[in-house]
């Protein structure tokens, strides 16, 4: 989009809200300096930041909290992550081979496929 800006194709961007647009304010500002360089405007759905002083500084907060949202947010999701794993518990991604999730969501030996497991060990041994 931030490429395509510079042909002059569109004048406008318009997104749901503010945090949709970037993660961190500093990638916000730089993306935006840009579109304004080539002439777009961006807007959002959802929130409406008035043009002058006030629209400044009311979008620099409004971004600072959803950078701040993203990096705690992030936090308490490898914190939960840290908590399950030391439980014993599946944290998503992909399963081990010989292993299936118990309705506690623990691992349990998949005994269909636990012979393939055990014959595997025996060859590398």
């Amino acid at each position: 989009m931030i490429q395509d800006s510079a042909t002059h194709t569109f004048d406008v961007v318009i997104m749901y809200k503010l945090d949709r647009f970037a993660r961190n304010r500093y990638d916000s500002a730089i993306y935006k300096s840009r579109l304004k360089k080539n002439g777009v405007k961006v807007l959002y759905a959802k929130e409406s930041i008035p043009d002058g002083p006030e629209g400044i500084i009311l979008e620099s907060l409004l971004e600072g909290m959803a950078e701040y949202y993203s990096a705690e947010l992030s936090q308490k999701i490898r914190r939960g992550m840290k908590e399950s794993a030391l439980k014993c518990q599946a944290t998503g991604g992909n399963l081990a081979l010989g292993y299936k999730i118990g309705p506690d969501k623990s691992f349990m030996i998949n005994e269909a496929e636990a012979p393939m497991v055990q014959k595997v060990f025996t060859l590398f041994d």
